[in-house]
């Protein structure tokens, strides 16, 4: 289990442009972290909202990341992933900052924020497949997990200090100029990611259509059984953490608990345990990866369940510690193994198939968690989604493919 040393984080931290991507990340999540509070809190605060639109909102961001991933992966790697990130984010600043408007001059509405959220869905189905293929064009193979590490450890401290910084914007001086906050986030990251843009030369001037180079990367995708089952597994997994973060979690908050400080505090205490997966993975190199993966993946139901009773803040932060942690370790495995496992030049396009397959139900869950969570109270609906999360976690590691991947360097 002997990981990378502090010689590996020196060596990354003496690439220039690796420092570039890790502070446009810093700055990134600082906004991550604020949007998904001052969003859900926005929209509750419409007059005559309820969790049906919560659902609307989210749900539109969700289909239209759904409908556009494939496409996101072979724009990566035709264009430049380089080009996409930053150009995406840019754009993204400008769709933000659109939504900050209208909620500042109190002409939002649900339908006009899911129009927004839709066209924000398109521009992140772009970036997400592209980001990862970044790190690869950046960093030597032998040190992927620890920049994957080191990444995430930067992404989930700002994430923390967005999340407090959100309970107090939207208290303060309300949702709207903390979405406006987001929307600075994009723009100043993209122009810094855009900057290196230069990475992207040996990608350009592909021959084939972009159909062909979908399928390339659906067959290399599909040659993997274990990349199969863990996709689909995922599926299943984010149709009720989705819905879980978006929608029941929020309401309950404000239902029985002390709405955005308290929904700030539990989602600084993720990205806390985000922050502690992330130390954890720079030192632990896994045999078996993907088991290792999968094994802590069942702790999220717990704190679905505390949420539904639900437990004082103090303890919901120390499980949302325990599930940041959690999910944070899991994708850090996961994405080393795509990296490690499958040949550079066609990561972005794999990636845009695990990306598909990861969000492909989280518009369903989305869809019925508000409906559910009006006709039965947030509490049943959280625990309903704990269920089907321990039963997502659970099944990929009784599949022998899954758990024998073996670790590469």
């Amino acid at each position: 289990m002997a990981g990378p040393t502090r010689g590996d984080v020196r060596a990354l931290l003496h690439i220039r442009d690796f420092r570039t991507l890790l502070v446009s990340r810093l700055v990134s999540n600082l906004g991550n972290g604020i949007a998904p509070i001052a969003l859900s809190f926005a929209v509750l605060d419409l007059p005559g909202a309820t969790a049906k639109s919560l659902s609307i909102v989210h749900g539109a961001h969700m289909v239209s990341l759904v409908l556009f991933m494939l496409a996101g992966g072979v724009v990566a790697d035709r264009f430049g992933r380089c080009r996409t990130v930053g150009g995406t984010d840019v754009i993204g600043s400008v769709v933000v900052g659109a939504a900050a408007v209208l909620v500042i001059t109190g002409g939002a509405t649900v339908p006009l924020l899911a129009a927004n959220g839709f066209l924000l869905g398109a521009l992140h189905a772009m970036w997400q497949p592209a980001y990862r293929g970044v790190i690869p064009q950046i960093v030597p193979r032998a040190h992927l997990q620890a920049a994957n590490a080191l990444n995430g450890v930067v992404a989930n401290l700002t994430y923390v200090l967005g999340a407090a910084l959100a309970g107090v914007l939207v208290a303060t001086v309300g949702s709207g100029w903390a979405i406006m906050v987001d929307a600075a986030s994009f723009l100043v990251a993209g122009v810094m990611v855009w900057g290196l843009r230069h990475l992207d030369t040996p990608a350009t001037g592909q021959e084939g259509t972009m159909l062909s180079d979908l399928r390339d990367g659906w067959r290399e995708f599909v040659s993997r059984r274990w990349m199969v089952v863990t996709v689909a597994s995922l599926s299943v997994f984010f149709l009720s953490f989705e819905a879980f973060l978006a929608v029941i979690a929020p309401v309950q908050m404000k239902e029985s608990l002390g709405g955005a400080p308290d929904m700030a505090v539990m989602m600084a205490g993720w990205g806390t345990g985000g922050l502690l997966g992330m130390v954890l993975a720079v030192r632990m190199r896994p045999a078996r990866p993907m088991m290792a993966a999968w094994a802590v993946m069942p702790v999220h139901a717990v704190w679905m369940l505390g949420v539904a009773v639900p437990l004082g803040v103090p303890l919901l932060f120390l499980l949302a510690v325990v599930s940041g942690a959690a999910i944070d370790l899991t994708f850090t495995f996961w994405g080393t193994v795509i990296q490690t496992h499958v040949p550079e030049e066609l990561v972005s396009r794999v990636g845009s198939f695990d990306a598909l397959g990861v969000a492909l139900f989280g518009p369903l869950g989305l869809v019925i968690a508000g409906p559910l969570t009006d006709a039965h109270g947030p509490s049943s609906t959280a625990v309903m989604a704990a269920a089907v999360a321990l039963l997502a976690g659970l099944v990929p590691l009784m599949s022998s493919g899954v758990r024998s991947v073996e670790r590469r360097d």
